[in-house]
């Protein structure tokens, strides 16, 4: 009996430091993040003062944000689940004890998001090998930019996004099986 309460124990710490490392990587991608906003918003000025003042648009400008946004979106999908902030119809679901709740996290995590991000992972990671393999270039400008290190960084955002839900599963599960919050 003891030796089962041991395991237990080791088990909720190893959870935890896997919940809290995520948290961790999750965090600092964030503050990677705030910088690309940034150069995004170099980018667009710097298009706009060359259009408008200049009369002289940049041929890399409308790919290098679309890039940038691209890839500021699916790596900020994590943080955002972190910080419980994506939408949700939740008339009900916030009426519900914090066990309730979870186990319709975990139920929904397991038929829906799981598979989904499974199917995000093996598409984008095919497409990204594919694009590595033949040199397939982004075609809405003159500028021509390799598609391959784009594709590659969204499939990492794709993974830390499956991180960071596995992360959220696992304090889920804590929470149906022990009815408190991991901390």
């Amino acid at each position: 009996m003891n030796e089962g309460r041991k395991q237990l124990n080791q088990g909720y710490r190893i959870a935890r430091g896997f919940v809290h490392g995520v948290d961790h990587l999750t965090d600092g991608i964030a503050f990677v993040l705030k910088f690309l906003v940034l150069a995004l918003i170099l980018v667009l000025f710097v298009e706009v003062v060359s259009r408008y003042v200049f009369n002289r648009p940049t041929f890399w400008a409308l790919e290098t944000s679309k890039m940038l946004l691209g890839v500021i979106g699916t790596w900020g999908w994590a943080y955002t689940l972190k910080l419980d902030g994506h939408v949700r119809v939740d008339v009900f679901y916030s009426m519900l004890p914090r066990r309730g709740r979870a186990a319709i996290d975990v139920a929904l995590s397991i038929a829906f998001l799981l598979p989904m991000l499974y199917a995000m992972i093996y598409a984008g990671s095919r497409r990204a090998a594919r694009s590595w393999a033949t040199g397939e270039r982004m075609i809405e400008s003159n500028w021509l930019p390799p598609a391959a290190p784009f594709r590659t960084l969204l499939v990492a955002g794709f993974v830390l996004f499956a991180l960071q839900c596995v992360a959220r599963f696992v304090r889920d599960l804590y929470a149906l099986v022990k009815n408190e919050d991991m901390v």
